[in-house]
């Protein structure tokens, strides 16, 4: 088992870990049925916007956390989400890349829960 080493394996990893999203009992209900996410689409962006920041290819344009206001998310959420990227990224790789892709998730998760609950749009369970 390798280190994250190009497009090809960042490829490999967002459509591995989003697998895991859209089958998720309540991620899956937020992405799909909600979103109702076009995944052709959406994952060529999530490969781009991930390729960016482990590769700074600088393919990704874009306010990701706008896309999430929205949604109804719920504290654990971003918890939830993050735990299956680092479920799908230690069963995929190992090295560097693979705990510099983990600790960019985990702050991108907890940015987002973080301006959530200060804009107010995190849901209470």
């Amino acid at each position: 088992m390798g280190d994250i080493r190009n497009d090809q394996d960042v490829k490999v990893l967002v459509h591995n870990f989003y697998e895991k999203v859209q089958n998720d009992d309540r991620l899956g209900y937020i992405f799909n049925d909600v979103a109702e996410v076009a995944w052709d689409e959406h994952l060529p962006k999530m490969v781009d916007f991930w390729s960016n920041l482990l590769f700074q290819t600088g393919r990704y344009k874009g306010r990701p956390f706008r896309q999430h206001m929205p949604l109804p998310i719920k504290e654990g959420d971003f918890d939830r989400w993050y735990r299956l990227f680092e479920e799908t990224v230690d069963e995929l790789y190992r090295g560097d890349k693979a705990n510099f892709a983990k600790q960019l998730a985990r702050n991108i998760a907890s940015s987002f829960e973080l301006r959530m609950e200060k804009d107010g749009l995190l849901k209470k369970e």
